[in-house]
Order: C-alpha cells, then structure tokens, then sequence
C-alpha cells in the first residue's frame, strides 16, 4: 500500500474510471479503477482525499486493486477549492510521470492544510508554485541577479523569464521590487502590494514553463 492523492478522474468505458494520482515513491502515474464508476470506490476516491492504493499490472498504466481513505478529506469550499484544482492542474501539467518527488507531494498536502486556515491563501499557492519549478529543473534564483549581486530589499529589478533578476528597467511589465523577490525566496509575505506582484512574477513563469497553453482552473477564480 502507498500513500497517495487523486489529481484527476474521468469516465474509462462503460463502468471504470481512468485516475491519474500521486504517489509516495512513484510519482504521477494513472491508474485503471475497474468498476469504480458507480458505488463505494468512486466515492473513496475524491481529490483532497488522502489515500492508500494498491495495483497490480504490467505497462505504463495499473490496474487499481485497492483504495481506503488514510484520513479524513479535506473541507475545502468556494475560492479554496479552486486553489486545489489550481494546484492539482499545475502537478497534472508539469510534473512528468514516474517522476518520484516526494518531497513536492508533502509540500503539497501541507499547502493544501494551510490553506484552510492562511488569512492569504495566494501567498501559499506562491510557495507551492516556486517549489514545483525547482523541483521540475525549473532554476528560479531570487536572492540574486543574473551579474551575481545580492539583491537588496530597497532597490528595483526586473525579472526576465530565461534570464533572471536583473537591474535593466527597460521592461516594466517586468519590474519588481527587492523586497518581493526576497520575501519569495525566504517564503514570508508582507505587504499586499509584495503580494500582487508575487502573483504577476509567478504567472509569468508559469505560463513560460506550460509554453502558454491556457490553465482551465485559473477560469473558476474569474
């Protein structure tokens, strides 16, 4: 049995569901849930759901022999809930199967704990997002610029996706202040204006790593 979360699911046939999930020790992997289309199973397996699978199979995709519930789900209403289909599309996206990063799975259920309580919920949606480009071979530096200087709270930079923090200010959409690529590193907020331009930087970056292909959960939020 390996500890896991449901990501996705969707009608597989007349009576099964094709999930996608992600798994202690195996990463993201899609599983075969034969006759889970109706009954207890497609009840057990609900995303903020923690789990404990068990499969069986050769290829690329396993049949599910076993699932229970290792907790209780998470409540997760309104606005909340589209940040945790924000964060499960951001995992569908751009973490590769069989990528074993168990380190971003516990960073991403205690994201989605701390969101039930945070009094700002965006800035744990920016932590997530800054520790899945590292995690996937996305280097993002923010304590320094590209020339190696460290960044000082007070001064102005701009942020060049490809390129990095640098001083020239001759792309304003691009300008942020030391102080917000700080408070993202250290992984602390502020003040609301670090905040929204957190929110622009991070954007930015995540549509350069998804090639610009639009985010279906990023429609609820408007």
């Amino acid at each position: 049995m390996r500890a896991a979360f449901l990501l996705h699911r969707r009608p597989y046939r007349d009576t099964s569901l094709l999930l996608e999930c992600l798994v202690a020790g195996e990463g993201r992997m899609p599983l075969i849930a034969r006759g889970a289309a109706k009954g207890r199973l497609k009840g057990t397996l609900q995303p903020f759901q923690p789990l404990t699978l068990r499969w069986r199979g050769r290829g690329e995709v396993m049949t599910l022999t076993h699932a229970e519930a290792s907790e209780k789900p998470l409540d997760l209403k309104k606005k909340l809930l589209y940040c945790g289909f924000y964060l499960n599309e951001l995992l569908m996206r751009l973490l590769p199967r069989g990528d074993a990063c168990d380190h971003l799975m516990q960073a991403y259920w205690k994201t989605l704990l701390h969101l039930q309580y945070s009094e700002y919920p965006d800035w744990e949606l920016r932590r997530f997002e800054l520790q899945l480009l590292q995690e996937t071979g996305y280097g993002v530096v923010l304590d320094s610029t590209c020339e190696g200087a460290p960044v000082s709270r007070d001064q102005m930079y701009a942020y060049h996706v490809g390129q990095g923090v640098t001083q020239d200010h001759s792309d304003s959409d691009a300008l942020i202040q030391g102080r917000t690529l700080l408070a993202l590193h250290q992984g602390e907020w502020r003040h609301a204006r670090e905040r929204h331009e957190a929110k622009l930087l991070m954007r930015r970056l995540i549509d350069h790593s998804l090639d610009y292909k639009p985010l279906k959960s990023r429609e609820l939020f408007r």
